[in-house]
């Protein structure tokens, strides 16, 4: 991939998968503000821009295990189901058993806990609410437009007017999910634990910051790879007003 000034960060995710470790070793943004040109963020980041395009150009492939971007909408789909949204499921519980807990034993003399777990709590109850969201309506929709596209068949309504609309609502939520995200990192000093943290408050500071790097790859997927694709098939698959 041509890597210029003008070419922004999600294009460049999104076209080497590989490339992604490298934005978050820098802090950058790749998935709900990844429409930025890179010579704007190397800009705000005090970073040579050549210095990073090499960086990025030197980003190893994808593994071969990684579905290509290029996959079937359903195997992506699967792909955020089967591994994000699972993680998720399983994560949000232990997590949020953690942060009551340190917040019960440490909280006194670490007052940014209660915000913390404020936060988080907010975080947790959208995300479960989003991934339901996802799974009953608009992903079924999206496997339903593959599979006309499969058949020959077009599009004759759609229940949503346009597929625009449930985007926009689950792109808004990742918008909140990234603000909570930053949040909780500016909460923790970039996730680093105290020195008298006990072992559950460094392990609570440790699975956050895991947990903001996979939602920033699931975000990612979903804002400049599932979505776009999608709504360009319904485009195609849609019959004209007569």
């Amino acid at each position: 991939m041509d890597i210029t000034p003008g070419t922004t960060v999600a294009e460049i995710a999104a076209g080497n998968p590989g490339t992604i470790r490298i934005f978050q070793r820098h802090q950058i943004d790749f998935c709900c503000g990844g429409k930025r040109p890179l010579a704007e963020v190397c800009e705000e980041k005090h970073m040579p821009f050549a210095e990073l395009q090499r960086e990025l150009s030197g980003a190893d492939e994808p593994d071969r295990e990684e579905l290509p971007m290029t996959a079937p909408l359903a195997l992506l789909i699967r792909r955020i189901v089967d591994g994000y949204h699972a993680g998720l499921r399983e994560e949000l519980p232990r997590l949020g058993a953690m942060i009551e807990k340190v917040l019960g034993a440490h909280g006194a003399r670490h007052p940014e806990l209660t915000p913390l777990a404020a936060t988080f709590r907010s975080l947790r109850e959208e995300l479960e609410m989003h991934m339901v969201k996802e799974e009953r309506v608009l992903f079924p929709y999206v496997e339903k437009l593959e599979a006309l596209e499969a058949a020959g068949e077009p599009l004759a309504a759609s229940p949503f007017g346009s597929i625009a609309a449930p985007i926009g609502m689950m792109e808004h939520e990742h918008e909140d999910a990234g603000h909570d995200l930053a949040r909780m990192r500016e909460l923790t000093g970039g996730y680093t634990a105290p020195e008298d943290a006990c072992n559950t408050f460094r392990g609570l500071y440790h699975g956050l910051s895991h947990l903001e790097t996979e939602l920033h790859a699931h975000i990612h997927l979903e804002n400049n790879v599932v979505f776009p694709r999608a709504a360009q098939l319904e485009a195609s698959l849609t019959v004209p007003a007569a």
